[in-house]
């Protein structure tokens, strides 16, 4: 025998709860956005809901990577490069994994490796690490990073200029891109636009509330039906 009011309330209580869950999915995809903000070469991420969000709960929330490419800001850094084209510098850790990432603020390390200021070694178009054959004294004048990626080491004395490598940018699949623009001396700061994401969590935030009430309203009155029903036997 099914109560057919019992079940129509289990059903709405189901409801109302996917609901919140895929009303805080999205709202933590705005928030994670807020968080990382001041983070340089940070994408931000866009929620994208399938249909039948209220059948599948969070599951039916994914973050798709937003990759238009941030405000340039000059630091005047000679090893800050950022990238005014898609794509994603090549860094390689020292357990050998090889990651991608937007952010170009590089240093140099005792042993003239290029690298991120989390420590991994930066990846040349041909997949080696670039190594400078001596750390110069003066960077400013020293070193110079054409749009394509290529480092040239200028001796002051000699007046020559040794090509140290071509820093690689590969896109998304990790193959390396031809049509990349570096440059140096700026860093990409993110892409969120904090306006916009304050804007989004708003109206998530009213629709979470309301269904709330609503979970609450049909959770009282289904503890009142199977009080009843219980007063009847």
């Amino acid at each position: 025998m099914v109560l057919r009011g019992y079940a129509y309330a289990n059903d709405g209580l189901t409801i109302s709860m996917k609901a919140m869950h895929t009303q805080m999915a999205m709202l933590n995809v705005h928030t994670d956005n807020i968080a990382n903000y001041a983070v340089p070469g940070y994408q931000k991420k866009e929620a994208v809901v399938t249909s039948f969000a209220e059948f599948l709960g969070p599951n039916a929330v994914d973050a798709a990577t937003n990759t238009e490419i941030g405000r340039l800001r000059r630091s005047g850094e000679p090893l800050d490069l950022a990238l005014n084209s898609k794509g994603y510098f090549q860094r390689l850790s020292a357990t050998g994994a090889i990651d991608l990432s937007r952010d170009g603020r590089f240093e140099l390390d005792k042993d003239g490796y290029l690298r991120s200021l989390d420590g991994k070694q930066i990846l040349s178009a041909s997949g080696t690490s670039i190594r400078f054959p001596y750390i110069p004294t003066d960077m400013d004048k020293s070193v110079k990073i054409s749009p394509n990626g290529d480092i040239h080491l200028y001796n002051g004395g000699t007046g020559k200029a040794t090509l140290v490598g071509r820093v690689g940018v590969a896109n998304e699949q990790g193959a390396i891109a031809t049509d990349a623009d570096i440059k140096q001396g700026y860093v990409e700061d993110s892409n969120v636009m904090l306006q916009q994401e304050y804007m989004a969590i708003m109206p998530l935030r009213r629709e979470f509330e309301a269904n709330r009430q609503m979970f609450i309203l049909q959770n009282d009155g289904l503890s009142r039906m199977i009080q009843e029903l219980g007063r009847a036997q």
